[in-house]
């Protein structure tokens, strides 16, 4: 399986394209279990860690533009974009 995976910032380190290609050999995963990958495959590319001190996500992601929850099953050639939670004060 092979998806595009999109890192907004603050999660892409300076210098780091946004876009990334991320192969599988799974025909489907969850997000929550892909954050967990990308986290641990990725720690050169990534800023901070999709998954906080708790081993929780600390993100939340759209598949091919459409929001999703982290049950969500990506399949083969879907774009994920990976997005910071916002706070406000």
């Amino acid at each position: 399986m092979k998806l595009t995976i999109k890192l907004l910032p603050p999660y892409t380190k300076s210098g780091q394209p946004e876009d990334h290609i991320f192969q599988l050999e799974a025909q489907s995963v969850k997000l929550d279990d892909l954050a967990r990958l990308i986290s641990k495959e990725w720690q050169d590319v990534l800023q901070y860690s999709l998954i906080d001190d708790k081993k929780m996500v600390n993100a939340e992601f759209a598949v091919n533009n459409s929001l999703v929850r982290l049950d969500y099953k990506v399949k083969d050639g879907d774009q994920v974009t990976v997005l910071p939670y916002v706070g406000g004060g």
